[in-house]
């Protein structure tokens, strides 16, 4: 079954390529004076183009595939010109596709041929179908999937590429399963608060996906690593309702849910040897008569009680719902990721993403898995003071900072650490970089899928 069964790439080896492929061959240097200072493709004498590529930038194919991608070809030839200094492995060959990718060519279909061994080659279409269906989903319209329908939808083309490529990398000898909780499940009606709270304003009922991967030679009743994802299918902000200049995107305040369910499942097709538990909160952030309102207090499961102080910071009140949960299984690490605080974005834009943790230094088997990819992240600090500015006079916390100064990724993060037990290693995502209004030098504008080939990594080879 060819890639593009699942998604828009299709990618093939060089000798499928005939005369309706552009050609485009990666070079050394800069371009000739003639053209503008930074133009980075000029056409060649065999009809093709030359791409000029930086070789010292770790991300230098990936750059290179925008480019390409700024080409407007749909079907396109790669070469590497031999002094190059590069080469083309699974990982490098899945970065200049990725950099490729965009919405406008994806709603055509893309052809791309790489020469490289047939083994490699499969590996990078599972790289790629993972990723991009993380982002196709992240970017899917709020009229296209509500709540239950995106997250079972969702898990059913993940399952769709867990068995078209797990099967080759040992993935598919794990054992898979699914569940969802919706109101009326008992593990749901107690559990699930913030849940509750937040997707009571929608007429789309608020809902709990669970994804479990129990791969060879794990056990059944030793979860070994919990990932949780934010899944607000649509935030209107509530009754703090957003300006309409924000309204816009937030089809994608989904993505958390997204990409940890990505990575989850890429690791499993990758052939983790890990029981993975992945726990997905789901719900819309609308306004009605029944929505919550600032000054109402709901109390967890552990017994913090919460009051709302804004609306708008309800992406935290899911996730605590699922983080609860998590601590249940008692794994030796919990990783969760939300497009949780526009201020991450302010402190450190949309190419990288924000980690924090109750250390002073990260994870060093997290960090070497964001590293190998060349996924870009950067720590910001969660102190036990950040807890001040986060007090409520009527409840234990408030759901949004107070006071001068209040750093919003912190105190979001601040928040969450009620909800997770001290004893168990935990790493936050806030993911700036989830999502981009505009093209950078390595992404075309939209839904990036950040983190998921990263995370999948991780989940692979972490040893705790």
């Amino acid at each position: 079954m060819p890639s593009s069964a699942l998604i828009p790439i299709e990618i093939v080896n060089l000798a499928a390529v005939d005369d309706s492929f552009g050609q485009v061959r990666l070079v050394k240097g800069t371009a000739a004076p003639c053209y503008l200072e930074g133009t980075a493709a000029v056409p060649n004498r065999e009809g093709g183009f030359d791409v000029l590529v930086d070789s010292t930038d770790s991300r230098a194919l990936q750059k290179a595939g925008r480019t390409i991608g700024s080409l407007g070809l749909t079907k396109v030839a790669v070469t590497l010109a031999d002094d190059l200094g590069l080469e083309l492995t699974d990982l490098s060959a899945t970065q200049l596709i990725i950099g490729l990718y965009s919405e406008p060519a994806a709603r055509v279909g893309i052809t791309v041929a790489l020469e490289l061994k047939d083994a490699v080659l499969q590996a990078v279409r599972r790289d790629v179908t993972f990723i991009t269906l993380g982002r196709i989903f992240a970017n899917s319209s709020n009229n296209q999937y509500h709540t239950i329908d995106l997250v079972q939808t969702y898990y059913q083309k993940l399952q769709e590429a867990f068995f078209q490529f797990g099967k080759e990398y040992g993935g598919a000898e794990g054992k898979l399963s699914f569940k969802l909780y919706m109101a009326g499940d008992e593990l749901f009606d107690q559990n699930c608060v913030g849940l509750q709270t937040v997707g009571n304003s929608a007429q789309h009922q608020p809902c709990l996906g669970v994804i479990d991967y129990v791969g060879p030679n794990a056990k059944d009743d030793v979860v070994d690593i919990v990932l949780v994802g934010k899944g607000i299918a649509f935030d209107s902000g509530g009754y703090d309702l957003k300006p309409s200049k924000f309204m816009e995107t937030m089809r994608t305040d989904k993505s958390g849910l997204i990409y940890v369910a990505a990575a989850t499942m890429l690791a499993a097709a990758m052939g983790a040897h890990k029981h993975l538990r992945c726990y997905l909160p789901c719900c819309e952030n609308r306004v009605s008569s029944s929505a919550m309102v600032p000054g109402d207090i709901i109390t967890y499961p552990n017994k913090v009680t919460v009051e709302i102080g804004n609306t708008d910071a309800e992406g935290r009140l899911i996730l605590a719902d699922a983080l609860l949960l998590g601590c249940k299984d008692q794994p030796k690490f919990i990783l969760d990721a939300a497009t949780l605080t526009g201020a991450a974005k302010i402190a450190i834009g949309r190419d990288m993403c924000a980690i924090l943790c109750r250390e002073s230094k990260l994870d060093d088997q997290l960090t070497q898995a964001f590293d190998y990819t060349k996924e870009e992240y950067w720590q910001l600090p969660l102190k036990e003071y950040h807890k001040r500015y986060i007090t409520a006079k009527r409840a234990d916390i408030s759901n949004t900072s107070h006071g001068d100064g209040a750093p919003e990724a912190s105190t979001a993060a601040a928040f969450l650490s009620f909800f997770v037990d001290s004893n168990i290693k935990w790493a936050h995502l806030d993911l700036a970089n989830a999502y981009q209004q505009d093209n950078s030098p390595y992404l075309a504008s939209g839904s990036t899928g950040n983190t998921i080939l990263a995370l999948a990594h991780w989940l692979v080879g972490a040893q705790y």
